[in-house]
């Protein structure tokens, strides 16, 4: 079913602990072909608890895919073929081209059993991987804007097709993710296998301890292979197109969802109260995914698993107070939410979430420790104090001198350094606030859960809205040492200057300049875009085809 070219290498370790025995993984070594030599493994794409993932080379169309082959114990029962097949037989719309593409599947024998094997497009790193978080002290690394909307807006037109096909995304562990989201590599068939190896690095092995009184197992690969570490793939060959992953344990629509585990920072706020999954919730998670495309961090990001009380707290301070059909449910909740809203309560000035605050914000916290919730079983979420909301409203005075003209500008710089702190920060907070009504007053329809500003009895709330290895390369022989691939924490020049370095170009115009601000015009945007995603109550979310006819998308907000 499948032949094999032994590479042996001497090695120190194991680098990865997999599932190699009866109904486990299938053992692959590089160079392996399948389906009649078709498919031949050139280095490993990763693995996951129920498959591994190999780079291989398509000989009958001259291209490169992904192969994955499956544990044996899931690839009986296994709905991916049939989900990909459904995906694959859609409609020709603008969507589909941002979905995974199934291209062949098959089955093989071996040792640990009877395994299905997909094959499928091949691309790049996830968004969560190209990421370098704001807030982490290596620096930060995200999406230039344009690119970053245009992303967004196939993500959004990916997920539409997908609903559009009568299937749900969000059956696996990883749900509707930055994490499966992946960005294609340009031109990549047109790559030769050497130019694989310098740009994705050359296969890193390491062999499998054995006793030497003991005969190999055939259940074990003689040696394990690191995974292409996407997240050092230099920007220059990337492109801007995506394409959306991991339908292992998607769903139809009519059918009961199996609940495998949601990560909190994507968890629809349904799932606290019982409800399954759908659909909306799907549409949710794509509210989060879109924030992190743009801002490079998570919306809700947590340090470790978060309570269900702690979840739930922190996005009320992000998008404000929750239907009051769920406050029933949630005593502890309502009893933290009466003493936060109190006269001078930590949240009696944020009644409609600190969206805004995390959007405008976007820029100032790189390189600086990223803003997490705390986890701790005795620790509530930790909420802006004063002097982090007087921050929050100067950073959004900012944002708006920023469009000033540069005679304007000049004289509010003038007269801000005459006047004394403390005073600033009070004109500010009188100036945000205003600027804060006429937002809210402005989109009323769009506030997934806000109540009127001035309000803050529940009833009254839920009535305006509810819302050291060895390496291998593609001979046997022993290579040079491994390439190191880009620099992802060098804090970029000004786009401004990309012209005296032509030859980094595409790297430049792909990558936000650190320390890049949101303009106030587009953070109102996509405040507006994300509450209408980001509605408490599933009925209420607007669909994914809705939402990718918001202007946010296609504005340039002179960027």
């Amino acid at each position: 079913m499948f032949t094999r070219t032994p590479i042996v290498k001497q090695g120190k370790g194991v680098v990865e602990t997999l599932n190699y025995r009866s109904g486990g993984f299938h053992p692959v070594h590089l160079r392996d072909k399948f389906k009649k030599d078709r498919y031949q493994v050139l280095h490993k794409l990763g693995h996951g608890g129920f498959a591994t993932v190999w780079l291989a080379r398509d000989t009958a169309r001259n291209r490169y895919v992904a192969l994955k082959i499956l544990a044996a114990k899931v690839s009986r029962d296994c709905p991916e073929v049939e989900i990909l097949r459904r995906l694959k037989l859609g409609p020709e719309v603008q969507g589909k081209a941002y979905v995974m593409a199934m291209l062949d599947h098959f089955w093989i024998d071996g040792p640990n059993g009877h395994h299905l094997c997909v094959v499928s497009e091949v691309a790049g790193p996830s968004i969560k991987q190209f990421n370098d978080c704001p807030g982490q002290s290596s620096g930060s690394r995200r999406l230039r804007a344009v690119i970053a909307r245009k992303v967004a807006l196939q993500v959004t037109e990916g997920l539409s097709y997908i609903h559009s096909t009568g299937t749900v995304h969000g059956g696996t562990y990883h749900d509707f993710t930055t994490a499966n989201i992946l960005l294609r590599l340009a031109n990549m068939d047109e790559w030769s296998e050497e130019e694989i190896y310098e740009r994705l690095g050359k296969p890193q092995i390491q062999n499998l301890h054995r006793s030497p009184s003991k005969e190999p197992n055939p259940c074990t690969p003689i040696y394990t292979i690191n995974a292409i570490s996407m997240k050092e793939v230099d920007p220059q060959w990337l492109s801007d197109q995506t394409m959306i992953i991991d339908f292992g344990i998607a769903f139809l629509q009519e059918q009961s969802s199996i609940y495998i585990g949601t990560p909190k920072s994507y968890c629809a706020p349904e799932f606290m109260f019982h409800s399954p999954r759908s659909v909306s919730s799907d549409i949710w998670a794509l509210g989060c995914t879109i924030f992190e495309i743009r801002t490079g961090c998570q919306l809700f990001a947590y340090k470790g698993k978060p309570t269900r009380s702690q979840s739930l707290m922190e996005m009320v301070r992000v998008l404000g107070t929750l239907p009051l059909k769920w406050w029933d449910e949630w005593e502890e909740g309502r009893e933290w939410y009466a003493l936060q809203t109190k006269v001078g309560g930590e949240l009696s000035d944020v009644i409609q979430g600190s969206l805004y605050t995390r959007i405008i914000d976007v820029g100032i916290n790189d390189g600086l420790h990223a803003r997490t919730t705390s986890t701790h079983k005795d620790e509530s979420p930790s909420y802006e104090s004063g002097e982090e909301h007087g921050k929050g409203t100067t950073s959004r005075l900012i944002a708006l001198v920023e469009e000033l003209t540069t005679s304007e500008a000049e004289e509010v710089i003038a007269r801000t350094n005459k006047t004394d702190p403390e005073q600033i920060v009070t004109n500010e907070g009188a100036s945000s606030g205003n600027s804060s009504g006429n937002r809210s007053g402005s989109k009323p329809e769009s506030s997934s859960s806000n109540a009127k500003s001035g309000e803050k009895s529940i009833s009254s709330e839920h009535q305006e809205g509810s819302s050291s290895s060895n390496v291998i390369s593609s001979k046997t022989e022993q290579p040079e040492n491994l390439n190191v691939i880009g620099d992802q924490t060098t804090v970029r020049r000004p786009l401004e200057s990309v012209k005296e370095l032509p030859e980094t170009l595409e790297t430049m115009e792909f990558l936000e300049t650190s320390g890049t601000r949101v303009t106030a015009l587009e953070a109102e945007e996509l405040e507006n875009l994300l509450r209408r995603a980001l509605m408490f109550l599933p009925e209420q979310r607007l669909g994914p085809s809705e939402l990718a006819k918001h202007h946010w998308f296609l504005d340039d907000f002179n960027d």
